[in-house]
């Protein structure tokens, strides 16, 4: 019985951290836009523009994990993994900032496969 409470704390920590962590990114993304005013994604290069439709699924998978982690978490880590594909490059490297993006994600894909196998 002890380890079933855990476990469920566990779960709980995952869930509320990601979803917390996900609205805090999302806030600031959004005025970096604002901020930074939001460019027309239409005259940008292909590769810009897969950049924002990763970041769109990204975000999508983030706000969507608030109902359905296991979904929310897949859409938000293949929206990071395309992110990361296409704007980092041999001369960039990740920072933390693209690091924290992928944790909402992972946090959701954690606390959905935790529920499910009831460790």
């Amino acid at each position: 019985m002890k380890a079933n409470s855990n476990s469920s704390l566990i779960v709980c920590l995952c869930r509320w951290s990601a979803r917390i962590l996900g609205v805090l990114l999302l806030a600031v993304m959004v005025a970096l836009a604002i901020g930074e005013g939001m460019p027309n994604v239409f005259t940008q290069p292909a590769k810009v523009q897969i950049g924002f439709i990763a970041l769109g699924l990204l975000l999508l998978g983030i706000l969507a994990g608030w109902r359905w982690e296991l979904l929310g978490g897949i859409i938000s880590l293949a929206g990071w993994a395309t992110f990361v594909t296409v704007e980092v490059g041999p001369l960039r490297r990740l920072n933390l900032f693209i690091l924290m993006l992928a944790l909402p994600g992972t946090l959701y894909l954690a606390s959905a496969l935790l529920r499910r196998l009831k460790i």
